[in-house]
């Protein structure tokens, strides 16, 4: 499982605006739903990892400024940044639509499910 967590507001502008594409996973441990799109969310990573994607996680009851920054309404949400712009995006989703997300990034395309 390559993610690592987000400790602060300073470390997600890091992380963000490193360069490198992202995708972050906001979560929180009291949700069900979360709960249950994380080993997807843990299988993704394994596959998206060997071609140069980081994935990290936010759990939103901890890291409020982040989440708000983020415009986070709903759990979980994906986010995917490239060169410090999002450029995809999925709310509450199952393992497919987390691959659909991840390969529209890679054809360019922003996707929202």
């Amino acid at each position: 499982m390559p993610f690592n967590p987000i400790d602060d507001a300073q470390d997600f502008t890091r992380i963000i605006n490193s360069g490198k594409t992202v995708l972050i996973d906001f979560h929180a441990d009291w949700s069900g739903l979360c709960r249950s799109t994380s080993q997807q969310f843990s299988e993704l990573s394994d596959t998206f990892v060997r071609i140069g994607v980081d994935f990290y996680r936010v759990n939103v009851d901890e890291l409020e400024d982040v989440v708000m920054e983020a415009d986070v309404r709903v759990v979980p949400t994906y986010m995917v940044f490239k060169d410090g712009k999002k450029v995809g995006h999925a709310t509450g989703v199952d393992g497919l639509s987390l691959h659909k997300l991840m390969g529209s990034y890679m054809t360019g395309c922003e996707a929202a499910a």
